[in-house]
């Protein structure tokens, strides 16, 4: 009976270590696993917050965007001494604005008009606007209403709104004043629209128009271009839904409030729901005026699990490490005394350690290093006789220090313990490593500690960089307007931006991938695109700016603007193409606006005296050459008397249709210009025969013939024409002289005919 009593506590002695080895560990893993959850549970708040940020970013991208549309209209309008509906109509679709900016849903014109104008100011603007009329006018002194505008889906909704005056609306009335006093855009608060009733909130933003010289103030506007953005479009549509996915969105403007409230994607905002509830991330941005506060509140989602997964993972290699070190001691049974066991474990650990993958490492009472594996000196970058015999403590930085002592304590202490921190190595460097320290006993006193480390440096700094240029390489090529992709060798598509998808029709990266231009809607030009790829690729040198008249899917036409450039790989061997692509309709329709302002009459629509001085030098330089031209100088008869009888509204109307006349019967390659005032020109060439310039001017006075009827007013209009023939040693100021001449010669024979210069008068007037 004594002889089994003493097998049996034997035996419970002998296995007393190992499973109190085995408990510790397990103990240590569990504490571990928390440290890891928390570790990594943190990481995940500062990548959410980094979303956060490149949203803003975004955002505050976006913003300028918006801002700087309705300054670019205004901008472009202020330099007009009229503001026409269809200049208004071509600008906008040319722009494609509504197709580049989800947010907005309407542009349009809102004119200023003083109270004493309103008549005159209707009349002249239905001959544009068909009907148009203020509506229910409260009295003031000035009115705002809206002109004209396009909307993105709905024309109707714009015509609803004609006549509405903006100043009986505070808030619309207020933004207008502000934008007026500073001379740039200015947002109104978020407010419902006019003609919806689902509630849609909606901010307008009012850039004001101001006339070049006419100064600053309100006392300057001519009116405002203004744009409305549906703030849910605006928001939600940023990112294509990223944040939705992470956030609870939030927008105030100014201060957190219910009224303030701008957008909010819960269904009741967490700012004011009281105490308790801080965002996960706030900013502030600022907004034509207006400063808007951005909180960002962490939606519940799939990755709020990771931090459990991976700390129960780590918990699980802890219990196998655990198990690791039970074994270990039970393969050292009944060490007979401390000095024997330090020997033993000193003589075992270089073989049982030394290739180990981790760091591993065994730590005395007194903090020094005992012992360390090769992969440890690597690690520290250091040689074993310089880490033997030193503090532990001496190897992290000072702010580190505490820590390492208060872990170092624990274990000493029987505590498995486990933390990162980071540790300075070779040439002032430091590393991140992740720790676990297992307290060592002989009997039951802890003589060392066993740390396995491992260098987690490489990998957190591989998957942060990695992640963030991804994410922010995508959500740059994803929010700019100029179309990116990248083809390889082949010319099949291996990538492209979301307006690379948008202009193809496609979806997702995935409809793009492994397509050739062939496969897509613009086919027909696919072997042109072939060849210049080739090119780039062939000469590995890029061809930069390549303008070309193309279609979009709807088949309208636009201008775009393409450069290419060689991919290469690290040996400099070419890998494809890269190329970027910019509809530019909106610059092309500007330069032919800009022109056809600087060489036309605003009023007839005829080159003006500028345009016709370089027309006809040209001319005449041909004439020296070839001959048969011919030059007319022509005029209203009696239109200073029509202008003081009936005024300068029918005087204008009947410049407009005596224009309109005279183009009808002219020949197509006659240029035809007005020099100002009632006074036109008209410069022949290629005539056959002398009296051709006779049938012209004939066919000028006839088309007058037939009254012009002007609302209630008929008129009786004719003409004077004075027609000079090219003769050789004629200048282009010696023509005009002569037709002048032979202009005021047809006025002395008593009006509505022509007279011919004769060589005599244009000898004189030379």
């Amino acid at each position: 009976m004594g002889s089994l009593y003493q097998r049996i506590r034997l035996s419970l002695g002998a296995r007393a270590l190992p499973v109190g080895v085995f408990v510790a560990g397990v103990l240590v893993s569990a504490y571990a696993g928390m440290a890891r959850f928390e570790h990594l549970q943190a990481q995940q708040t500062a990548e959410r917050q980094d979303a956060a940020e490149d949203y803003l970013f975004l955002l505050r991208h976006r913003l300028a965007l918006y801002e700087g549309a309705n300054r670019d209209l205004a901008a472009l309008f202020s330099a007009s001494d009229a503001i026409r509906a269809e200049e208004f109509s071509a600008f906008v679709n040319a722009s494609r604005v509504f197709q580049r900016f989800d947010g907005i849903r309407v542009f349009g014109y809102v004119a200023r008009v003083p109270a004493g104008d309103v008549a005159r100011f209707e009349r002249a603007t239905r001959r544009e606007v068909a009907g148009f009329h203020l509506v229910h006018p409260l009295p003031a002194h000035e009115y705002y209403p809206v002109v004209y505008g396009e909307h993105a889906y709905d024309p109707a909704r714009t015509k609803a709104l004609q006549g509405v005056d903006f100043a009986a609306f505070p808030q619309r009335w207020a933004a207008m004043q502000e934008a007026a006093r500073s001379g740039e855009p200015v947002a109104t608060p978020s407010m419902p629209t006019i003609l919806e009733s689902q509630g849609r909130s909606i901010i307008q933003i009012f850039a004001p128009v101001v006339p070049p010289g006419s100064g600053t103030g309100p006392a300057s506007v001519k009116g405002f271009i203004f744009s409305t953005l549906y703030t849910d479009v605006m928001f939600d549509g940023l990112d294509n839904g990223r944040m939705a996915r992470q956030f609870d969105l939030e927008v105030y403007d100014g201060s957190v409030a219910p009224k303030n409230l701008v957008h909010g994607t819960a269904r009741k905002p967490h700012a004011l729901e009281g105490p308790g509830t801080a965002p996960a991330y706030a900013g502030a941005v600022r907004f034509a005026n207006r400063a808007w506060l951005i909180q960002f509140h962490a939606r519940p989602g799939a990755g709020d699990t990771a931090p459990v997964q991976a700390a129960a993972l780590f918990a699980m290699a802890g219990v196998l490490l655990s198990l690791v070190a039970a074994w270990a001691m039970a393969a050292w049974p009944r060490y007979r005394a401390r000095r024997r066991a330090m020997h033993d474990f000193s003589e075992r650990f270089a073989g049982f350690f030394e290739h180990h993958p981790f760091a591993v490492y065994a730590i005395d009472r007194q903090r020094r290093f005992l012992h360390a594996n090769h992969q440890m000196l690597k690690d520290l970058g250091v040689e074993r006789h310089a880490l033997v015999g030193t503090r532990a403590a001496d190897h992290v930085g000072i702010d580190e220090r505490g820590l390492v002592e208060r872990h170092l304590e624990e274990a000493l202490a029987g505590q498995a313990v486990a933390y990162t921190t980071r540790i300075a190595v070779a040439a002032g460097r430091k590393v991140d490593m992740s720790i676990v320290l297992i307290p060592m006993s002989t009997g039951d006193e802890v003589t060392h500690v066993l740390g396995f480390a491992e260098n987690i440096t490489e990998r957190k700094e591989a998957e942060r960089t990695l992640y963030a240029s991804r994410q922010m390489l995508q959500l740059i090529l994803d929010n700019i307007p100029q179309a990116v992709f990248w083809k390889n060798t082949d010319s099949v598509y291996e990538g492209g931006n979301r307006a690379l998808l948008a202009d193809a029709g496609l979806a997702t990266d995935a409809d793009l991938i492994g397509r050739s231009d062939a496969d897509l809607h613009w086919k027909d030009r696919a072997a042109h695109y072939r060849q210049v790829d080739l090119e780039v690729m062939q000469s590995g040198v890029a061809r930069l700016r390549m303008q070309a008249l193309d279609r979009g899917m709807d088949g309208a036409e636009r201008w775009i603007e393409t450069s290419k450039i060689p991919l290469k790989d690290g040996a400099g061997n070419v890998t494809g193409v890269l190329a970027v692509s910019e509809d530019i309709t909106a610059r092309k329709y500007m330069e032919q606006e800009l022109f056809r302002r600087a060489h036309h009459d605003s009023m007839t629509g005829l080159p003006n005296r500028g345009y016709f001085n370089g027309q006809l030098e040209q001319a005449v330089a041909r004439a020296q050459r070839h001959g048969a031209l011919a030059l007319m100088y022509f005029d209203i008869d009696r239109f200073k008397t029509i202008n003081d009888t009936h005024g300068h509204d029918v005087g204008d109307d009947v410049i407009r249709m005596f224009a309109s006349r005279v183009r009808a019967v002219v020949r197509e390659a006659d240029f035809v210009a007005r020099l100002g005032g009632d006074e036109f020109v008209l410069v022949a060439e290629g005539l056959q025969g002398s009296g051709a310039a006779a049938v012209i001017a004939q066919k000028i006075i006839d088309a007058m013939e037939p009254p012009f009827q002007l609302g209630t007013v008929t008129l009786r209009v004719t003409t004077s024409i004075g027609v000079a023939a090219f003769e050789a040693g004629h200048t282009a100021r010696t023509l005009i002289r002569a037709a002048d001449q032979a202009m005021y010669d047809a006025k002395r024979a008593g009006r509505n005919c022509f007279r011919v210069a004769s060589p005599e008068s244009d000898r004189s007037a030379a």
